[in-house]
């Protein structure tokens, strides 16, 4: 019986895996289609938008992202080389965040975020209308607003994994005990629930540990 509940428990994970990952790069390619279809009737911005939906579906080895990020910075360059600065700067920044919001704990630097970044600050600091600006030279001001886009916001990995781990143990141990804690007549036994009870605990304060510090 335990083995059978294993296995529909193995076949229901990859099932919902599927379904997933299947929505996902349904999701993305839909995204990409509507965005190639709004730039060829020249509606750049809904183009922008979908765009930067089809990157935020992301999933490994998504030959969507990679083409709606080219077209992004299509567009940019576009849109630059037409004079049109702030849609130039909404395209580069919806490149940045759909890339962004697809980061992992522990990924690395992202060459294509740290271009879009780059950019960024290169057009802002096109704009000198603010008075602060006024003494200041366009490198100055490149290298300000690229510094405070390269300000990190986000999890710190150690006690983001140690939160969803603690959270992953505490939920299964209460499960466990649920299941094992309790004899046919609904009686509690604290010789099958200690182990369990124990360990939801722990999950529950390194969870709460790593909601503190993340």
């Amino acid at each position: 019986m335990k083995r059978a509940w294993v296995l529909a428990a193995i076949v229901a994970t990859i099932l919902l895996a599927t379904l997933v990952l299947g929505r996902v790069a349904f999701e993305s390619r839909a995204d990409l289609a509507a965005a190639k279809a709004y730039r060829d009737n020249d509606q750049i911005p809904l183009a922008i938008e979908h765009y930067r939906r089809a990157i935020r579906w992301w999933f490994p080895l998504s030959p969507y992202a990679s083409d709606a990020a080219s077209g992004l910075k299509s567009i940019a360059s576009r849109l630059e080389a037409d004079g049109d600065i702030t849609g130039a700067l909404s395209a580069w920044r919806s490149l940045a965040g759909a890339l962004a919001a697809t980061r992992f704990l522990y990924a690395g630097t992202n060459p294509e975020l740290e271009h879009a970044r780059d950019q960024i600050a290169r057009l802002v600091a096109m704009d000198r209308s603010a008075a602060i600006d006024a003494n200041l030279s366009e490198e100055q001001l490149v290298a300000d607003h690229r510094r405070l886009l390269g300000i990190g916001i986000g999890p710190d990995p150690w006690w983001g994994t140690l939160l969803l781990l603690g959270m992953a143990v505490w939920v299964g141990a209460l499960g466990l005990m649920a299941w094992r804690g309790f004899d046919s007549t609904g009686r509690f036994r604290w010789s099958s629930a200690r182990g369990p009870l124990w360990g939801a605990v722990v999950g529950f304060v390194s969870f709460t540990l790593g909601l503190l510090f993340a």
